[in-house]
């Protein structure tokens, strides 16, 4: 179970990197809000640890894990009502089910860096745990699985384009 969720954190990181920037700079034409955007993800990710901390002395795992979830869901549900379909690949002016505005894209970045945080934190707290005479190893583990994880999307992200752009063109080239 522990490589499901490393596998899903090199997705949600590959998400952050790609998609949710690419959605931004296709929906606003102000580009200056991509880099508040990721500085507000670096700063929750850093306030994130402590508060994660806590949350488990006062808790347990598993609360930490099912808010993290639920984090999860409302963030990429926003995500989903936020960005019309089409700010994946061009710049888009289609109606959406929220108002993209500033305050909510940083709300969403807010969100994403508090699951990513605290997903991080519960898989590096595992492997501490089961590898605790050769940590070495669980570390390699994480780093192999996740550095996977992420070339499997970035591949994806190859091929959905590469589909598109024979889609788009490929009438010219047949004869």
């Amino acid at each position: 179970y522990l490589l499901l969720v490393l596998f899903y954190n090199s997705f949600v990181l590959a998400f952050y990197t790609m998609t949710y920037q690419t959605c931004i700079g296709h929906v606003f034409a102000d580009r200056s809000l991509i880099p508040l955007m990721s500085l507000i993800f670096g700063i929750t990710a850093v306030i994130a640890c402590p508060l994660f901390e806590s949350i488990v002395i006062f808790f347990n795992n598993r609360i930490t894990a099912l808010l993290l979830y639920i984090l999860a869901i409302i963030s990429y549900y926003l995500v989903f009502l936020t960005f019309p379909s089409a700010a994946t690949y061009a710049e888009s002016d289609d109606p959406t089910s929220l108002q993209p505005t500033k305050g909510l894209i940083l709300l969403i970045a807010v969100l994403l860096a508090l699951t990513d945080t605290g997903f991080n934190i519960q898989a590096n707290s595992a492997i501490g745990l089961l590898f605790q005479s050769d940590s070495e190893i669980g570390f390699m583990l994480l780093n192999s699985v996740m550095s996977v994880g992420t070339a499997t999307v970035f591949f994806l992200v190859l091929i959905h384009k590469f589909i598109c752009f024979a889609c788009t063109f490929g009438r010219f080239f047949v004869p």
